[in-house]
């Protein structure tokens, strides 16, 4: 993983928005049982979702404007005004140590993941896509790029239980790293499991 140059315009948004949004939560209890990741849908933001917006704001300009639509003239439409930030969502998992808080977020759009495994149910897609660990710690952050799973789950696909596709994450106090693993139709994905360290060797 490697860190990458973000916008300041970014950085506020994103240091106003995902710290006060803390604000109100404790310490994050049991920050080591595994949980199932939360999901955003970015293609209208509001609230709390502009602030994980703000993270990926390269990236979802990026992807709004690969092949974008002309309007009169030829010029390209701003899709981001036109439609929002078309089939793009976000999963994040968060921890809050009072001092500082880390989120860990995965985005997928319809262009900008690289890679897809193999999947073992019609319920889901496998896709490799960006992924960044965002620290924000008093009036600094860092932010660290890299790449892991998400499941995009397909409409046409088999009815199953709430648990039998979802991916998880747990923070392992003793090598201070987020641990990830995902699950299709109950069966563990072993490419998308990965340990991701707080303080990367750069």
């Amino acid at each position: 993983m490697t860190a990458g140059p973000h916008s300041p315009a970014a950085a506020v948004a994103l240091f106003l928005g995902l710290t006060g949004a803390a604000s109100s939560q404790s310490y994050t209890p049991d920050p080591g049982a595994w949980r199932p990741v939360a999901y955003s849908d970015l293609m209208f933001p509001i609230g709390e979702e502009e602030s994980y917006a703000s993270i990926w704001q390269d990236r979802l300009n990026e992807s709004n404007q690969n092949s974008p639509p002309k309007v009169a003239g030829g010029q390209p439409l701003n899709m981001s005004i036109a439609v929002g930030n078309r089939g793009a969502t976000e999963w994040h998992f968060s921890v809050n140590f009072q001092s500082k808080l880390v989120v860990l977020t995965v985005l997928n759009t319809p262009s900008i993941c690289t890679d897809q495994y193999p999947s073992p149910s019609a319920a889901a897609k496998i896709k490799v896509c960006p992924m960044r660990l965002v620290t924000i710690e008093a009036d600094h952050y860092t932010v660290t790029d890299g790449a892991a799973c998400f499941l995009e789950r397909q409409p046409d696909g088999p009815p199953e239980d709430s648990t039998a596709t979802a991916t998880y994450a747990a923070y392992d106090v003793g090598t201070r790293s987020i641990k990830l693993r995902s699950t299709v139709a109950h069966q563990e994905i072993a490419p998308c499991a990965q340990v991701v360290p707080l303080h990367p060797q750069l």
